[in-house]
């Protein structure tokens, strides 16, 4: 990103060529299973694997899966929903500080969304 203050707009594609962008260099998730309700434990796998914060990167990395693996991923968010809503509508919510823990199935659910 710049800089300065300045936010810098472009189309995602270039944004992924520009910075790198893709799922082969994403940060590795590592989650400690303390922090997450002991109903979902099991699907720590699931969040360190798709738990990805960057749009961009999450959509390459859904692009990239196999056909099975982006349904076992829709399959298993959707067997969860309402233990993913108590926990995710829940206090911690409302923020301000999240857990790694919280984003990543945050954004394994936004995954998860975001396969037709």
């Amino acid at each position: 990103m710049p800089d300065n203050d300045e936010y810098e707009i472009l189309p995602a594609g270039e944004m992924q060529k520009k910075y790198g962008l893709y799922a082969e260099n994403r940060q590795i998730i590592k989650l400690d299973p303390s922090k997450v309700p002991a109903a979902l434990r099991h699907l720590i796998p699931l969040a360190e694997r798709w738990g990805e914060g960057d749009d961009i990167i999450r959509d390459d990395m859904i692009d990239k899966a196999s056909a099975e693996e982006r349904q076992l991923l829709k399959r298993a968010i959707a067997e969860h929903d309402d233990l993913l809503d108590a926990w995710l509508a829940g206090p911690e919510a409302a923020g301000p500080n999240y857990s790694d823990e919280y984003n990543a199935f945050t954004c394994t659910r936004m995954a998860a969304l975001g396969i037709t």
